[in-house]
């Protein structure tokens, strides 16, 4: 399945188990930003997409190329994360 920035910020925060807040501070971004992020209103520029590509290098995740295919069941658990399952 191939996705858009905003469900892949969600999907390396997930997987790092973060909260929002959490991940904007880790980033250096306030939470608001992080919101926009993730509910696709805006996107990473170059510097923040580097630090999310070293945090996720620092963690064994591969950070993906914009539209580079996820796998459903990551994508599966973001979603239930995000419903408080």
């Amino acid at each position: 399945m191939i996705v858009d920035d905003a469900c892949r910020i969600r999907v390396v925060r997930a997987m790092l188990g973060m909260e929002s807040r959490e991940f904007a501070a880790k980033l250096g971004i306030s939470a608001g930003t992080m919101t926009s992020w993730e509910k696709g209103r805006s996107t990473p520029q170059r510097e923040k997409r580097k630090a999310l590509a070293s945090i996720c290098q620092e963690n064994g995740i591969c950070f993906l190329p914009s539209g580079a295919a996820v796998f459903q069941s990551d994508l599966m658990a973001v979603q239930e994360t995000d419903n408080g399952q």
